[in-house]
């Protein structure tokens, strides 16, 4: 039996309570993320999570390492934005993953974050994607805002 050969679980659509569909903050505009269908967030606690959909499975019908990756790194990103309160996210300077279990059709897979150091510019976190209590991927990052093009982006938002 290959991997192909196994039934993927009816997806559900349900969502748990707290969570909205992610959306670029103070902006009219979509992005990268917001094309990427099933990713929610809790505003309250800075939380991302992800119902992993059909379109987010590799040809063996487990989620794609890179929708994994752009999961972890919107994740850092939120979680940074909100606890830092930052007006805009910071970017990636570097990130790793290491994938632990596969993420499969239907499940809901959160991501806990923990920051290390928010300094003035330069932030350290890691984070592990789950599935309910298992494992799915761990992930590290170093992240930078207050820089000229976070200044250069909020001018021209506010002009």
């Amino acid at each position: 039996m290959s991997a192909m050969d196994i039934a993927s679980p009816e997806i559900s659509a349900e969502v748990p309570a707290g969570f909205e569909p992610l959306r670029r903050p103070n902006s009219g505009t979509a992005g990268f993320v917001q094309n990427c269908q099933g990713v929610y967030i809790n505003l309250a606690t800075g939380m991302v999570a992800a119902r992993i959909l059909p379109e987010h499975l590799n040809p063996l019908n487990i989620a794609h390492g890179g929708f994994l990756a752009t999961l972890a790194d919107t994740a850092f990103g939120a979680y940074i934005r909100i606890n830092g309160k930052l007006e805009l996210p910071p970017a990636t300077v570097e990130l790793s993953i290491d994938y632990i279990s596969p993420a499969r059709p239907g499940q809901w897979i959160e991501a806990h974050v923990e920051l290390h150091k928010l300094g003035r510019t330069l932030c350290n976190a890691s984070l592990s994607l789950f599935d309910g209590e298992r494992l799915v991927a761990r992930a590290k990052g170093t992240f930078i805002a207050n820089t000229a093009m976070h200044a250069k982006t909020l001018a021209e938002r506010k002009s």
